[in-house]
């Protein structure tokens, strides 16, 4: 057994922890020498272009990679169409902002991506499959990135409707000899799904797919009392408990946020914050999958089902999950924080055990600590390193249920009253995602993850990732510890259903399977 400390890694710092901003002495953001980088305009000036500086661009210097796309000489970039709100010459041109650009003309440039003759990134079909009449029922969804925005491909990312739609494009790939990798809400690391590199490659999603009876969405009893639920595996975690939680029903194993497709959970080794419950794809135990050549068929054995959990789409595209379900009658969402006299192992097992009260049975753990109460099945923890040094503040959101809940908490233990009005409003929220307009925050989970946030706005993405070379970490580590109390308790009140995470930042999740 072992317990897990998570740690978050952000562009700059902006997780709960050990993180310093990246070395930029010398350099501008683009990686050119200091002596090269152009001036840095009033404070702020970078970040507010995108929303409402508005004016036209005079190019001095004649940049080719960036406005010359062909290198013919002649600009093709540089110009924002104020009517339609994008960048003139969508061919060839998107709005991809660079520091200190200053006006959203500035940010109009060459894509990257303009012209691959004879390859599956250069293939109308997948790059715009309604408009091109392509033999199969999808939508675009631009080009491939994760979530992170570290991994930024040419490949066509494309979101078949139904079973027909898939079962056509993968005769389509294979006709023209392409490569199909499929991705969840792209939460993935590196290049897990593809690294960009193989031109022939498209990447398929499940965020508009519509599945056949009772594996769009049911429940089933079992013969020893328990239930199951059959559930879409382009579905996020937040559109299953949207149907399970009200009924008081929970998966063993969750992540901290809602927004994770099934399908990529199971597919990949996803963990939970339950201290006796597994990776999250161990408690699948049927799927309904899509082979290679367009055959449908269930894996119900666990002969068969060993193979298909964690296996990175490489047996092919899981359709539909069932998933184990346990009933809580009582649910107790709360933080524990303590600030640690040092860092050392007595402090560390005594947080774990005493503070957080960890369900970790004494015979895996070390002395240090002394003894625990072991009454929260569910804990992540989060170290301020940064401003605490080898004194750091130390907090875990935890969870109590059934029996072990403290019997004078002053929160939400139950389902809340509306608890389905909570669901509809995080759901039915509206929200922009970047160059691809507005959209519902459940549309925008399925598709791309975490929705952005913003402030004014402003992508906070990008605004991290402009100000990376200011010494912010530390600000950015301290309000992550400071704001997470407040996430707890709104989700609690809402719809208690154990998680606390709707958006996010850009960040790297790193987790530390600590042996005792």
């Amino acid at each position: 057994m072992s317990c897990v400390l998570r740690v978050l890694t952000a562009s700059l710092g902006a997780g709960v922890v050990a993180a310093e901003a990246s070395p930029v002495a010398n350099q501008c953001s683009g990686g050119s020498a200091a002596a090269s980088c152009p001036s840095r305009g009033p404070q702020g000036v970078d970040l507010m272009q995108r929303s409402f500086v508005h004016s036209e661009l005079a190019i001095t210097e004649q940049l080719h990679g960036d406005y010359d796309c062909d290198g013919d000489g002649v600009q093709d970039c540089g110009k924002w169409d104020y009517g339609i709100g994008m960048c003139k010459n969508q061919a060839v041109c998107g709005h991809l902002y660079k520091f200190p650009d200053a006006t959203l003309d500035r940010s109009c440039r060459c894509r990257k991506c303009a012209s691959f003759p004879g390859t599956a990134f250069g293939d109308a079909m997948l790059k715009n499959p309604e408009q091109a009449g392509a033999p199969f029922n999808a939508m675009s969804w631009g080009l491939f990135k994760n979530w992170a925005d570290h991994m930024d491909t040419c490949a066509p990312w494309v979101m078949p409707r139904d079973d027909t739609a898939l079962q056509n494009l993968l005769a389509y790939a294979r006709g023209k000899g392409y490569k199909v990798r499929i991705s969840g809400a792209g939460h993935s690391a590196g290049g897990i799904v593809t690294d960009g590199q193989n031109r022939q490659v498209l990447v398929l999603s499940l965020a508009e797919y519509t599945a056949p009876g009772e594996w769009e969405f049911g429940i089933r009893d079992m013969p020893d009392g328990s239930k199951r639920a059959t559930v879409n595996a382009g579905w996020t975690q937040f559109h299953l408990y949207e149907k399970i939680r009200p009924l008081g029903f929970f998966v063993p194993a969750q992540t901290a946020g809602y927004f994770f497709s099934l399908g990529g959970i199971v597919a990949n080794s996803v963990h939970g914050g339950s201290y006796r419950a597994g990776f999250v794809h161990g408690y699948a135990t049927r799927m309904r999958v899509m082979l290679f050549d367009g055959s449908i068929k269930i894996i119900d054995t666990e002969e068969e089902m060993r193979y298909w959990r964690c296996s990175f789409g490489l047996h092919g595209i899981i359709l539909g999950v069932e998933m184990q379900l346990e009933q809580r009658e009582q649910l107790q969402m709360y933080v524990a924080k303590d600030k640690m006299s040092a860092w050392n192992a007595e402090e560390f097992w005594k947080f774990i055990k005493q503070t957080a009260e960890a369900d970790l049975p004494a015979e895996v753990l070390p002395a240090e600590g002394g003894q625990g109460s072991r009454k929260s099945w569910n804990g992540e923890f989060f170290v301020d390193f940064i401003n605490g040094g080898e004194t750091p503040q130390v907090i875990s959101y935890s969870q109590k249920a059934n029996h072990s809940i403290d019997p004078d908490f002053d929160g939400e233990l139950g389902i809340p009253e509306k608890v389905h009005e909570g669901y509809a409003y995080m759901k039915n929220k509206r929200v922009a995602e970047d160059g691809r307009g507005w959209m519902t925050w459940g549309e925008a989970a399925r598709r791309d993850g975490a929705p952005l946030i913003k402030i004014a706005g402003v992508d906070v993405n990008d605004m991290l990732d402009d100000v990376k070379a200011l010494p912010l970490a530390g600000l950015m580590s301290k309000a992550a510890v400071e704001e997470i109390p407040g996430f707890v308790k709104r989700m609690s009140e809402r719809v208690n259903g154990g998680f606390f995470l709707t958006y996010s930042p850009v960040a790297l999740a790193e987790a530390y399977f600590v042996e005792p």
